[in-house]
């Protein structure tokens, strides 16, 4: 199901206010509206509404879902963290850099993000990625 959407999200990098909110899911696996404007809102100085559109919209580009639970709507991640961030990372690469390969996944070893799984994970998927290419 990650790869599918991994694929629709192509060429659709979300931008930095997404991707906070993406990283609060990931480590939380599901939050309500209220929980993620409390997270956020010292970051980006949103109303509540504000974050309740950026979280539609979010759910329109499929990269969370929403689903009403005792009268609030609960998100949760719909796009894996490695495979995003790799994506993300061989597209930097490649793009911006003008880089021929994708730097190695250990220069993410002191990541607050990624678990030691995940960078082996990750090295993985860049490694597949750079064959592709």
């Amino acid at each position: 199901m990650l790869d599918a959407v991994m694929t629709d999200l192509k060429g659709t990098d979300p931008t930095k206010p997404e991707l906070a909110i993406l990283k609060l899911l990931w480590r939380s696996k599901e939050m309500n509206a209220r929980e993620i404007h409390r997270d956020i809102e010292q970051d980006f100085g949103w109303s509540y509404s504000t974050v309740r559109t950026v979280l539609e919209r979010m759910a329109d580009k499929g990269l969370i879902s929403k689903t009403p639970a005792d009268g609030v709507n609960i998100y949760e991640p719909q796009v894996g963290k490695v495979a995003l961030l790799s994506r993300m990372i061989a597209d930097f690469s490649k793009r911006v850099l003008e880089l021929d390969t994708t730097p190695a996944a250990a220069f993410f070893a002191d990541s607050k993000l990624l678990s030691e799984d995940e960078i082996e994970e990750l090295e993985d998927v860049l490694r597949k990625t750079e064959k592709e290419q």
